[in-house]
Order: structure tokens, then C-alpha cells, then sequence
């Protein structure tokens, strides 16, 4: 045997040894050398909801004699239940194989961890004219992956302004809440919707008199009020 015989018994022998005074009879005996301890850890890996699967890898504690995992009689196979479309949270990376004639395995499981995505709802800019019905509110999503799309979130955005159809000419906010989800980490931007001024035409009324007569009452035609 030496440093780096394999695991298995190895005879010891006796030899030399003379003396006038005996007879001396040789007897062998054994070397045992024992698998060495090995761990496999399965790194823990992170990705985001809908990222492509990180690549699966293991770490080694135990190889000796310039070993490598490529040396294992089974290498060691890793594989989780998660795909690129899994809800957000902690998947196991389960592990089997790596058994080898030199060592005594000890396999730990690792976690792969899906983050939430990203999602920004962004309330769209609007705008009407005074008196006018307030138009529909909307807002644009950025960050939808795996096909998801408004009606996937669980709870649902609300779009609220201050302004009514009487508002006067101007701006008001267009606030945004709800919108949760636990596959996405949501940010909400608010919107303006513009209040214009309306369109009003003041006409002077023609008027005639005759010649020495005092001046008729001067009037208007308003055409456009609102409200």
C-alpha cells in the first residue's frame, strides 16, 4: 500500500529477522485503509421570477490524493422541481449519486431561491377640456414575464383622480393603489390629468337706431358655457 492505494485490505509481510538463539516464523498481517469522509454541498442559487434556471453546481470537502468530482466512480446529479416560470419563493435542489469506492459520502441538499420580478405600473397622462366627462384612467405595465399580463396580478390596479367633470382648467393628480402580487415587486407611478380651458365665443349682437334716436341697450351672445 501507499498514500494513495485505494480503499481495501493490504497485507503486511515480515521478513529479515535472524538470530542463533531462534527459530523465528514470520506471520503477515493487515493494512485497512478506510474510505475518507467526503461532503457534497449543493450551492444555494438565486434567480428572478421568470429568469432562465441558474446552472446547478455542488461543492466538494473530502477529495484527496489530487481527486477530483471527475474521479467519483457515480458523479453526482443535481436537479430541482422549479422552472423558469415558477412562482416566487424556495425551491429544493435535490441531490443523489456521488458515490465512490474511496469515500464514505455525505450529500447536502441546497435551495434555489426565485426573487420577485420587477413591475412598474405607470398611470397614463390625460387630459380634458372644462365641463367635459373625465376620460377612462389607464396605466402601462413594464416588467410583465412568463405571459402574464394585467388580469395575472393578484390584486388588481385602482386609478382615482380628484377631478370631476366641473373641475376647473388645470391639473390634478391620477393616484394609483392596490396592484399586489407575490411573484412581482411593484412600483407605481402617478399619472396628470390636464383640465384645458373651454372654448367660449362672445358675440356683440348687431343693433340699429335711427338717426337722433339714443343708443339701444348693447348686447352679447354667449356660445359655449359649460357647467
Amino acid at each position: 500500500a501507499t498514500a494513495s492505494s485505494n480503499a481495501g485490505s493490504y497485507t503486511i509481510t515480515a521478513s529479515g529477522a535472524a538470530d542463533a538463539n531462534y527459530t523465528i516464523g514470520f506471520e503477515a498481517g493487515t493494512l485497512a485503509v478506510t474510505k475518507a469522509a467526503l461532503t457534497i454541498r449543493v450551492e444555494d442559487k438565486t434567480k428572478v421570477y421568470g429568469a432562465a434556471l441558474p446552472s446547478l453546481t455542488a461543492s466538494y470537502t473530502g477529495l484527496v490524493n489530487q481527486d477530483t468530482s471527475a474521479s467519483l466512480d457515480t458523479p453526482v446529479s443535481l436537479s430541482t422541481s422549479a422552472t423558469a416560470s415558477s412562482n416566487a419563493g424556495a425551491y429544493p435542489i435535490t441531490i443523489t449519486g456521488g458515490t465512490d469506492a474511496n469515500y464514505t459520502t455525505t450529500l447536502v441538499a441546497g435551495t434555489l431561491t426565485v426573487s420577485p420580478a420587477a413591475l412598474t405600473i405607470r398611470a397614463d397622462d390625460q387630459s380634458k377640456m372644462y365641463g367635459a366627462v373625465l376620460p377612462t384612467l389607464t396605466a402601462t405595465y413594464t416588467g410583465f414575464v412568463n405571459q402574464d399580463a394585467i388580469a395575472s396580478l393578484d390584486t388588481p390596479v385602482s386609478l382615482n383622480t380628484s377631478a370631476t367633470a366641473s373641475s376647473n382648467a388645470g391639473t390634478y393628480p391620477i393616484t394609483l393603489s392596490g396592484a399586489a402580487d407575490a411573484n412581482y415587486t411593484i412600483t407605481m407611478t402617478p399619472g396628470t390629468l390636464t383640465v384645458s380651458k373651454a372654448a367660449l365665443t362672445i358675440r356683440a349682437e348687431d343693433k340699429s337706431k335711427v338717426y337722433g334716436a339714443a343708443l339701444p341697450a348693447l348686447t352679447a351672445t354667449y356660445t359655449g358655457f359649460v357647467n
